[in-house]
């Protein structure tokens, strides 16, 4: 028995996904995503002194605008009536629910160990970087926000688009491990605006958590498991 079909049981299969997108669905995903990163980088960066959670009505509101706009308008509208896709086939198997639920939590463990071993290490070698952001311990409303905003806003829209259409798309031509790798390097460098350019470690925490969110959507065939892990990561 190969080492994929070993992966792949008992669990589903990694082409659950159907990746045999016309060359108007590629050029139309191509356009959601180049507007994600757009809208995200206006949004988030110097344009706009966004909220904290130090304001949290303010906060709110933001998270409500991200999941009416983003969310809601340019992912899932976007996908299911222009792209022409069914989304919740992207992300819900449900004769595996409860195992991706058990997944989406080994690789927020996973995940966080990653990505907080590499910026211990970063920082305990370089020192932190100017204008990086400061970590408060947020109130129950701030957490509840924060999850709000982890799983409604980073985990559907990202998953979505770089889990779900990129490396899906890129899986299909070059194989799937380079489309692991390729689209957590666009998932980075999608962060900037959302991070400062002085932040440079975050853009690497950013690609190996783009790498732990794409090796579970390799290995259980749908978003649910990354999109769980990614959501509670924040």
């Amino acid at each position: 028995m190969s080492t994929e079909q070993q992966d792949n049981e008992p669990g589903p299969s990694t082409e659950s996904i159907d990746d045999s997108f016309s060359g108007q669905q590629l050029r139309r995903g191509l356009v959601l995503l180049v507007a994600f990163i757009g809208m995200r980088a206006i949004l988030w960066g110097p344009f706009w002194s966004q909220p904290t959670l130090d304001e949290p009505i303010q906060f709110g509101a933001l998270i409500l605008v991200s999941v009416l706009v983003g969310s809601v308008g340019l992912v899932y509208l976007g996908f299911t009536r222009w792209v022409g896709v069914d989304i919740v086939a992207w992300w819900i198997d449900r004769d595996h629910v409860r195992r991706d639920i058990l997944w989406g939590i080994v690789g927020f463990i996973l995940a966080l160990l990653v990505m907080l071993g590499l910026t211990l290490g970063l920082q305990s070698t370089f020192g932190p970087p100017q204008d990086a952001p400061v970590a408060e311990a947020p109130s129950l409303v701030g957490t509840l926000l924060l999850y709000a905003f982890g799983f409604a806003v980073a985990a559907f829209q990202e998953e979505t688009l770089f889990r779900g259409f990129l490396q899906t798309a890129i899986g299909h031509r070059f194989g799937k491990w380079p489309a692991v790798v390729v689209q957590a390097g666009v998932f980075s460098l999608a962060h900037v605006g959302y991070y400062p350019l002085t932040a440079w470690y975050l853009f690497l925490t950013a690609f190996a958590g783009g790498l732990v969110y794409g090796w579970l959507r390799k290995r259980r065939g749908r978003l649910l498991a990354p999109g769980i892990a990614h959501g509670l990561i924040g």
